[in-house]
This record gives structure tokens, C-alpha cells and sequence, in this order.
């Protein structure tokens, strides 16, 4: 009922965005409390399932359903099937990533049209919140329409959904040493998504504090940001398809790339440069965007190959938590070092939080993962576990 869900929980997400327009009181506050907190869940619940379709898709696309056929008439290897599985992955991956990046510069572009027409009002603000509800509401009827249900196995007897999806995952958590690559990538992601997260607040506390931006110039710089990724997306895929690379090594080069970012604003203690000057700030968030998209397009596809068939959602879901989990850690740690520090001393901790993934994702052994996730689907299925 993957579809299913994931329709509801983009409908409510996108009503109660649209919402945000009908708030015209400041004793209404509560009720934005309200939506931001629906939205954010229903977004969140949503995006896990979107993801959860990425392995399913790629599995049945024509290209690795011919390689499959060849593995088993001995005309081709199963390093053959795992690189065409990989590299349609990715395609699938980048191509919606680019979308959605896409799709979002292009509502900022709207909102901010409607923020400087309006005076930079909060209203205004409201209102391309609004915006984009309305387009998240209207593009569910496409995916509603042409989006594969994809059914899987239905449930034997008379079974609660609720209670059942959590008994599912409790199981998988207890048995996770069966798939220690997997939990070994998962430790990997909570760090790595962190660092970036906190980049960005660090970022824009910095640009307020510092360099005293104003709302139109951080607008122009939520533009940047996302379009770069569009732009990095098909870069860093062209880049992997060009030198052969997999998955796993193309992750390591855009983590290691990644790491300059607070590695530069670290040198600017030397007052030469490194974010010392205004000027500085776009092509840094340019150059964040470019590995920023590709870090999030390659780490799901990774992940996507370590996980058991079958249970794409709920390991989807892990990687949902896993990566929301973490953002409370950078906001909490570097808050205390910048309270009465120079801001810059905040990027230590991303850029520790960037650095020790590069051995984590090192350390993971992709090919037992994905051997272990196969095993793990035969062997653990709801009537062996007792579901």
C-alpha cells in the first residue's frame, strides 16, 4: 500500500501548507504551530515512501531485468547485474533529484516575486508557503495517476497495519547484526547528514551576524543553494558514468570535497580570506550546492543496495529517522562552542561530523551488504518471524 500512503500523507502535507495562507491574526499563532508540525510529519512520512519507490523502480527497469535474464543463462556475471542495477539506480536518483530541485528554485524564484511585491511582509512569507502547498497539492494528482502501485504480498489474517509495521521493524532492529553493513552505512548517514545540516545553520547565522544580509539577499542565497544542487546532481552522475565509478567510491570523492567547505571558512582566522569578505559568500554556497544535491542523490542509492527486498519502506524509514535524529546534535554543540567564540570556531564540529564518514563509508563492505540484504529477504520473511 505504498502508493496508497504515500498519496494521503502528501495530501495532508500540501492542505496544511496551504493553510499557512489562512493565518491573519497573531492570536492564531498556536494554529501555525499546529501546521508546521503536521506539514513537517506528513512531509517527512511521505518523502520515506517516495524513497522506498527508487530500489522497486530500478529493479524492474527493462535495462537490469535483460542483464538479470543473461546472469541466468551464463551470458553475463553478477558483477554485471549489480554495476546495471547501480547505475540505473543512480539515473532514477539524480534525474528526480535535478526535478526537485527544480521545482523548488523555481517556486522560490515566485515566492520571493511575492515577498519584495509585498514589502518583505511576514504575510507575504506565508503566502509563498502557501505557494508551494498548492503545487505540492496539485502535482499529487499526477503521481496519483501515472505512479506504479506496485503491490506487494498481502497480509495473511485480520492485521492491525498500525500495530504490525512497528512489530516488523522491532524485529529487524533485534536481528540488525545480520545486516551489519547496512547499519554500518546507517551510522555513516546520521553523521554525514548532520555535518551538512548544521553547515547550513552556521551558514545563515553567520550571513545575519556578520555579514548583516538581508532577507532579499538570503532569498537570492535559498535560490543559489538548490539550483547548484540541480547543476551538481547531473555534474557528479556525468563524472561517475565518465570514470566508471560506483556508488560507494563516487559518495567518498564528494564527501572529501565536501569537507573544504568548513575547512575554508576555518582559514579565514588568517583574515585573508576564507568568508572574511561579502563577496566570498556566493561561490561558497555554489560550490556547497554542487555537493550538496549529489550527496543526497548517492548516499540513497547506496543505501538502497543494502537493503532486503520487500522491505524498502520500512529500512527507508530508519534512513528517515537516522537522518532527522541527527539534527538537533549540531545545532546543541556548535551553539555552546559559538556563545562566547568567534562564529567561525562552530565549522570545527561539521567538519569533524564530515570527515569521520569518509572511514565509516570506507569500512562498508558493499558487496556483503548487498549478499546479506538477499539472504536477509529469504530468510526473514513475516511467516518465519511469527507476523
Amino acid at each position: 500500500r505504498r502508493k496508497t500512503f504515500l498519496l494521503t500523507f502528501a495530501f495532508i502535507g500540501a492542505i496544511s501548507t496551504i493553510l499557512f495562507a489562512a493565518i491573519r491574526s497573531a492570536s492564531l499563532y498556536w494554529l501555525a504551530g499546529v501546521l508546521v508540525i503536521v506539514s513537517n510529519v506528513a512531509f517527512g512520512a511521505s518523502w520515506v515512501l517516495y524513497y522506498a519507490f527508487i530500489p522497486t523502480l530500478a529493479r524492474d527497469h527493462a535495462d537490469v531485468v535483460e542483464v538479470h535474464q543473461n546472469v541466468r543463462l551464463g551470458v553475463e556475471t553478477w558483477a554485471d547485474y549489480q554495476f546495471m542495477r547501480d547505475r540505473v539506480s543512480n539515473t532514477l536518483s539524480s534525474h528526480s533529484m535535478a526535478i526537485g530541485y527544480g521545482a523548488g528554485v523555481a517556486l522560490l524564484v515566485v515566492a520571493a516575486g511575492v515577498a519584495l511585491a509585498m514589502g518583505q511582509s511576514t504575510y507575504s512569507m506565508q503566502l509563498g508557503m502557501a505557494l508551494t502547498g498548492l503545487w505540492w497539492f496539485c502535482v499529487n494528482f499526477f503521481t496519483w495517476k501515472y505512479m506504479p502501485a506496485q503491490p506487494g504480498t498481502p497480509l495473511a489474517g485480520d492485521v492491525n497495519l498500525f500495530f504490525y509495521s512497528w512489530r516488523r521493524l522491532g524485529k529487524t532492529l533485534h536481528q540488525a547484526s545480520l545486516l551489519k553493513e547496512t547499519f554500518k552505512y546507517l551510522v555513516s548517514w546520521f553523521i554525514l547528514s548532520d555535518g551538512s545540516s548544521t553547515i547550513i545553520s552556521l551558514a545563515v547565522f553567520m550571513g545575519k551576524k556578520k555579514f548583516l544580509l538581508n532577507n532579499t539577499q538570503l532569498m537570492i542565497g535559498a535560490i543559489l543553494v538548490p539550483l547548484s544542487a540541480l547543476i551538481g546532481t547531473y555534474l557528479w552522475l556525468f563524472i561517475q558514468r565518465r570514470l566508471n565509478l560506483t556508488s560507494k567510491q563516487t559518495l567518498l570523492a564528494i564527501s572529501l570535497l565536501f569537507a573544504l567547505v568548513p575547512i575554508y571558512v576555518l582559514i579565514g582566522f588568517s583574515h585573508k580570506f576564507g568568508l572574511v569578505y561579502q563577496v566570498e559568500i556566493w561561490p561558497l554556497l555554489i560550490y556547497f550546492g554542487l555537493m550538496l544535491g549529489a550527496t543526497q542523490s548517492f548516499s540513497r542509492v547506496l543505501y538502497a543496495s543494502l537493503i532486503p527486498k520487500g522491505k524498502e519502506s520500512e529500512f527507508f524509514s530508519l534512513y528517515g529517522i537516522t537522518d532527522k535524529s541527527s539534527s538537533w546534535l549540531g545545532p546543541l554543540i556548535t551553539g555552546a562552542i559559538i556563545e562566547n567564540n568567534d562564529t567561525r570556531w562552530g565549522f570545527v564540529f561539521p567538519l569533524v561530523m564530515m570527515v569521520i564518514p569518509l572511514f565509516v563509508i570506507w569500512w562498508v563492505d558493499v558487496e556483503k551488504g548487498i549478499r546479506d540484504a538477499e539472504r536477509f529477504s529469504q530468510d526473514h520473511t513475516d511467516d518465519k518471524d511469527g507476523l
